[in-house]
């Protein structure tokens, strides 16, 4: 199969990931995983442990991704072109579940750091942690949870975090702070001072495989470079 270019990827994205022949049940196939590095394992609600994740693993609704020290697990949902990175000691369960408009993502982040950028959708997409709530549409940010602090930074676009105690909208070059016993708070400090802002690159090709509607077997090229 010919090497599919970025000038097209938009386009088989659109036409044939989001198409009821590919959409195998509402909860099913909802991620990706691009990349792994390091120590990632992979948890189906079913499991009682985990198990290596690779790259090329489809991810459904309620799957945990763990990782462990000097790794990284990249991740792009498949109804749009959404990426996640899950950094260094770090657990993400994976939420979603298919409607007209697209994915609507939830990520429970019970402990660690993730960066995404969301591209620009109808439907939201929630990262959710015992301390707060940020809810974006299409934004590039980070997160960190730890010691039960939710620190939220906004690289570009808009988002808004919230919990119990109040609600606060966060633009590009923001930093917040949530806990369990305050409201949101926006910190003046250098964002490298908590976050990993490294840009390591996750560009590569990922080949899918999938039943066309006449039980036909086909193959994919997903070119991210």
């Amino acid at each position: 199969m010919k090497r599919i270019n970025h000038s097209v990827f938009t386009l088989l994205v659109c036409g044939m990931l989001i198409s009821p022949s590919f959409l195998s049940a509402d909860n099913k196939d909802i991620a990706l995983v691009l990349k792994t590095k390091g120590t990632v394992g992979i948890k189906s609600p079913s499991q009682r442990g985990y198990v290596r994740a690779k790259r090329g693993n489809r991810l459904d609704d309620g799957e945990i991704i763990k990782t462990g020290k000097n790794s990284l697990a990249a991740l792009i949902f498949t109804d749009d072109k959404t990426q996640i990175k899950i950094r260094s000691n770090s657990s993400v369960t994976i939420r979603g579940k298919r409607e007209k408009k697209g994915i609507v993502k939830r990520l429970t982040l019970s402990f660690g750091q993730i960066w995404a950028k969301v591209t620009r959708q109808k439907t939201e997409m929630r990262i959710e942690t015992p301390s707060g709530v940020a809810t974006v549409k299409g934004t590039t940010f980070n997160c960190l949870f730890e010691d039960n602090n939710f620190f939220v930074y906004c690289q570009e676009g808009l988002l808004q975090v919230a919990n119990q105690f109040g609600t606060m909208a966060v633009g590009a070059n923001q930093l917040v702070q949530l806990t369990q016993t305050s409201g949101p708070q926006r910190l003046q400090v250098d964002p490298d001072s908590i976050f990993d802002l490294s840009e390591e690159e996750d560009g590569s090709k990922l080949r899918i495989e999938f039943e066309d509607a006449q039980g036909n077997k086909k193959s994919l090229i997903l070119d991210f470079n």
